[in-house]
């Protein structure tokens, strides 16, 4: 049996998590969600994920701080997509110089993140040699 993608969505707004959680567990993403910045920076401390979602603005720890986290801690393996209500030019150079794979504004196409997760993902597991899928 393959195992379902793993995907960690962080965002301080819980109709955007029960909304974002619905729509990828419909494509077939095993789930999980953080309230906050530290909650999401906990849960990569302790589970294996395969793309992380997260807003740029949380109380506590933010989107930057979690980007900067999953870089340290993973390098450039696992795609870090920002959604943001706060879209600029100068956030979105922000967040890619920190090592976003991807910056969407809110509200976005669910069609649109699912394919960015899907390129990434399967760009990840092609170019892992230690991947057994």
């Amino acid at each position: 049996m393959i195992d379902k993608p793993r995907v960690l969505v962080a965002d301080d707004e819980e109709r955007i998590l029960i909304l974002l959680q619905a729509n990828l567990e419909a494509f077939g993403f095993e789930v999980r969600t953080a309230e906050d910045g530290h909650q999401a920076l906990g849960l990569l401390e302790n589970e294996r994920f395969d793309a992380v979602i997260t807003d740029m603005n949380m109380p506590g720890a933010g989107g930057m701080e979690i980007i900067q986290y999953v870089r340290r801690e993973f390098g450039p393996s696992l795609p870090v997509i920002v959604i943001t209500a706060y879209g600029s030019v100068q956030n979105a150079v922000h967040a890619m110089q920190a090592g976003a794979t991807d910056y969407l504004e809110k509200p976005f196409d669910m069609g649109d993140l699912r394919k960015c997760l899907a390129k990434w993902i399967e760009a990840v597991s092609v170019s892992d040699p230690f991947n057994d899928n």
